[in-house]
C-alpha cells in the first residue's frame, strides 16, 4: 500500500512462516513402569477446584517433607475466575526462597502458559545487591479432555514432579507426550493468473477495522478480492486522525464501496444488530480487534487480564455467533507472537492472543466449509499499534524482525488461500525479514529450513 492508501503489490517472500510441529518427548501410561508414582519431590499447595481429578492427584502425590510447590489446575476453556486463580498461583509461588518457587499449570484446554512465561522472565534477575534470584521455576502440561485408562493421573503427577522449569508439554489420552517444536513453512500460493474477485455480492468483516492494519486490510479486500468491506469498531468515523480519516474516504468512494459499524465487539445484542443490518452475505472474516497494553505480571489484576483478552477471545466469538456458519469462507484472525514467546511488560497481551488462538481454533469445528487460520505476528512496520507507540526502533534492538506493511498484506492474501475445513485449521507465527533472535525460541532445536 503505498502513502496514499491505494493498495501495492509487496513481496510476501519478505514474511517468514514458521508452523507449529509436536516433538515427541515421552511415552504412554505404562512407560517406565506401570506402577503407582515413586514419592513426590513437591510439597504442592494447589489453586482451583479442588474437587477436580488432576487436584485430587496431585494431592496425592504431594510429601509434607519437601520442597513446596504451587500447581494451578484448570479446565477445558478460559472460564471467568481463570485470570485470578493464574494470578494467585503466580503470586504464590513468588513468595518462595528467592522468588523461584516452582508453578506449574494444568489444564485441558483453558491455557495460561504464556503469562507464566512471562512472569517466570519478570522474576529473574537481581534480588538485592549482590543476590541472584532464579526467578519462578515454570511448566505447563496440556491434557485431553478426558482421562483414558487406568493409571493416568499417576502418570500425569509423575509427569508433573519431572518436567524441567521452562517446559510447556502436551499429553494424549495413552499418556504420550509431545511439546512444540517449530519447522518453516511456506505460505499458500496465489493463483497465476489471479483468481478473480472474490463470491458476487460478497462481503469481507474487519473488525478493529478502523485501525491501521484493518484500514489497510480492508483496501487489500476490497481492491485485489472484490469485496465490500464492512468495518466493525468502537471508534467513530468522526474520531479519527486526518490521515486515517482520508483512507477511509478514499476507501468508501472506491468501488464497491465500505460500511462502517461503530460497536462494541464484545456486545453481543450489538453486533448481532449491526450485523443483521449488512445486506450482503459475509463471505470473510478479518479478526483484528484489540488493545495492546503492558505492565509487570506481578502488579497485574485479573480485571487487566480480562479487558484485554475480552476483545480479542470474546470478541470473536461474539462475531461468529452473529453470523453463524453458513455464507463464511475464510476466517483469518490477527493474534500475536507475544503468545508463543515471553516478553517482560507483555504478559496480559501474552495470554489474550493465546485464549484467541485456543477460541479460533475451537471454533473452527462449526466451521467446516470456512478456511480458519491464526497469524501471530510479530510488530509491524508501517501501521499497528505497536508502530504507532514508537516501538519498532526498541523492537528491532531486542533482535525481532518486524513485519513490513506491504509483505504483511501480501502475506495477508496468502492466507486467504488457506484450505477450508475444521482438520486444517492451524495457527501460522510470521516474522518479517532477516534473522530473528527472538523467534523460534530459545531451546525449540527441533525446527527446520525445509518449508512444509
Amino acid at each position: 500500500m503505498d502513502s496514499s492508501g491505494a493498495p501495492t503489490t509487496g513481496d510476501a517472500r519478505a514474511v517468514r512462516a514458521f508452523r507449529p510441529v509436536p516433538v515427541h518427548v515421552g511415552g504412554g501410561v505404562h512407560a517406565g513402569g506401570g506402577g503407582p508414582a515413586p514419592a513426590a519431590a513437591f510439597r504442592w499447595d494447589v489453586t482451583g477446584d479442588p474437587r477436580d481429578p488432576l487436584a485430587v492427584a496431585l494431592r496425592h502425590a504431594s510429601r509434607r517433607d519437601a520442597e513446596p510447590a504451587v500447581a494451578v489446575v484448570l479446565g477445558t476453556a478460559h472460564r471467568s475466575g481463570d485470570s485470578a486463580l493464574l494470578l494467585e498461583g503466580i503470586a504464590r509461588a513468588r513468595l518462595g526462597a528467592g522468588g523461584g518457587r516452582r508453578l506449574v499449570l494444568l489444564h485441558r484446554g483453558a491455557g495460561g502458559g504464556s503469562l507464566l512465561r512471562s512472569a517466570a522472565l519478570e522474576s529473574a534477575g537481581v534480588e538485592s545487591p549482590g543476590v541472584e534470584s532464579p526467578g519462578l521455576r515454570v511448566a505447563a502440561l496440556e491434557l485431553p479432555v478426558r482421562d483414558a485408562g487406568p493409571g493416568f493421573l499417576t502418570h500425569v503427577a509423575r509427569l508433573v514432579r519431572d518436567a524441567a522449569p521452562g517446559a510447556e508439554l502436551q499429553v494424549a489420552g495413552d499418556g504420550t507426550v509431545t511439546r512444540t517444536g517449530w519447522r518453516a513453512a511456506s505460505l499458500p500460493e496465489l493463483p497465476v493468473p489471479p483468481d478473480g474477485p472474490a463470491l458476487p455480492g460478497g462481503a469481507a468483516l474487519v473488525t478493529g477495522g478502523l485501525g491501521g492494519l484493518g484500514l489497510r486490510a480492508a483496501a487489500v479486500l476490497s481492491a485485489v478480492r472484490g469485496y465490500r468491506p464492512v468495518l466493525l469498531d468502537t471508534t467513530a468515523p468522526g474520531e479519527l486522525p486526518r490521515r486515517p480519516a482520508a483512507l477511509l474516504r478514499r476507501l468508501c468512494d472506491a468501488p464497491p464501496g465500505a460500511d462502517v459499524l461503530t460497536v462494541d465487539v464484545t456486545d453481543h445484542r450489538a453486533v448481532a444488530r449491526a450485523l443483521g443490518r449488512v445486506p450482503l452475505p459475509v463471505r470473510a472474516v478479518v479478526h483484528c480487534a484489540g488493545v495492546v497494553d503492558g505492565g509487570p505480571v506481578a502488579l497485574t489484576r485479573a480485571r487487566d487480564l480480562d479487558a484485554l483478552a475480552a476483545p480479542k477471545a470474546e470478541g470473536l466469538g461474539t462475531v461468529l455467533d452473529a453470523l453463524g456458519p453458513g455464507a463464511l469462507r475464510h476466517l483469518v484472525v490477527f493474534g500475536s507472537v507475544t503468545a508463543r514467546v515471553a516478553h517482560r511488560q507483555l504478559g496480559g497481551y501474552g495470554l489474550a492472543n493465546e485464549l484467541l488462538r485456543r477460541e479460533a481454533l475451537r471454533r473452527a469445528a462449526a466451521l467446516p466449509r470456512c478456511a480458519t487460520v491464526v497469524a501471530e505476528w510479530s510488530l509491524w512496520s508501517g501501521a499497528g499499534q505497536a508502530h504507532e507507540m514508537g516501538a519498532v526502533a526498541q523492537a528491532r534492538r531486542m533482535g525481532m524482525a518486524p513485519v513490513p506493511l506491504a509483505p504483511g498484506m501480501a502475506a495477508l492474501l496468502r492466507l486467504l488461500r488457506w484450505p477450508a475445513g475444521a482438520r486444517a485449521a492451524g495457527a501460522v507465527v510470521l516474522t518479517g525479514p532477516g534473522d530473528d533472535r527472538t523467534f523460534p525460541p530459545e531451546g525449540s532445536n527441533e525446527w527446520c529450513n525445509s518449508p512444509t
